[in-house]
């Protein structure tokens, strides 16, 4: 600000104004310079002010934390999600918010470049790429990643880079979307899974029951000593026309995800429809054998 009267007014960085000052003949006040590093290392934002490129005093800026944060960044751990806070404050403040929130890692006084590089580089490792964000800056990682979530509250840039807007400005909502999306994969994984493993007692009963009189043989392979030919190609029928209608309200539903892990969910669910899709069939084929062969 330059008022009438000439005097200039900058409130800015720690190192811009130090420099600006520097570049006046003046000298930064080392009480300042303390004051700069108690601000960053509580996790405040120290901003200088100068008056006629003299250094006056600090402004302090403090970042909220929302309550709740550390848990539920604890809840994306779990899910295998490594979080990392990006952000343009020095280290100091960048590391105490990082340690109070509860991210894995956190880069300091980054450019919209430094931003892009990093999306890259885990990009180039495998990994699928979540970016949050609400500044014009922050624009071209949104469009880099994989998933950019732009704040309701950010710039027009970034919600246009952005893939979907989040219109309650909570950076964690990416648990849900993480959640959803798991969701949707577990899903169509357990019920292909459940069909394919389906389908191994069926083969037990009707192709016995078809090549039974051209190749005797196959006799070995009854193994659930259906009564008849007739009676197991009828049964295999009658379960599939069962079991196909009891699935559908799982496809609409859903499988309930646990954030417990990739390993444990792949035991889990491999334990319950995998193994499960072995076994039911030939409970339930056995049993209604048992029916249809009072009418053979």
């Amino acid at each position: 600000m330059d008022l009438k009267n000439g005097l200039r007014l900058r409130k800015g960085a720690f190192d811009a104004i130090k420099k600006l000052s520097e570049a006046a003949g003046n000298k930064f006040p080392s009480e300042t310079a303390e004051r700069v590093k108690i601000i960053s290392s509580n996790g405040g934002t120290p901003l200088v002010v100068s008056e006629n490129d003299k250094v006056i005093g600090v402004i302090e800026l403090q970042d909220i934390i929302k309550p709740g944060i550390s848990e539920r960044f604890e809840r994306l751990r779990k899910m295998g999600v490594k979080t990392v806070m990006v952000t343009g404050d020095n280290p100091l403040t960048a590391k105490y918010i990082a340690e109070k929130a509860g991210v894995d890692d956190f880069i300091a006084e980054a450019k919209p470049e430094d931003k892009m590089n990093y999306i890259r580089k885990e990009q180039q490792l495998g990994k699928l790429v979540a970016m949050m964000g609400d500044g014009t800056n922050d624009a071209p990682a949104l469009a880099q990643a994989d998933v950019g979530v732009a704040m309701n509250s950010g710039t027009q840039a970034a919600k246009e880079a952005g893939n979907m807007v989040d219109l309650d400005n909570d950076p964690t909502k990416l648990i849900e979307i993480v959640e959803i999306g798991k969701q949707l994969l577990m899903t169509r994984g357990t019920l292909t899974t459940f069909s394919i493993a389906n389908d191994v007692a069926k083969y037990f009963a009707i192709v016995p029951a078809l090549f039974i009189a051209s190749i005797p043989a196959l006799q070995r392979i009854n193994i659930m000593h259906l009564h008849s030919p007739e009676s197991a190609i009828l049964s295999a029928v009658i379960f599939n026309a069962i079991i196909i209608p009891a699935l559908i309200p799982l496809a609409l539903r859903g499988v309930e995800y646990k954030p417990i892990g990739a390993s444990a969910l792949l035991r889990r669910n491999l334990f319950i429809y995998g193994l499960g899709g072995v076994v039911i069939p030939f409970i339930g084929i056995k049993l209604i054998d048992l029916g249809v062969s009072l009418f053979f």
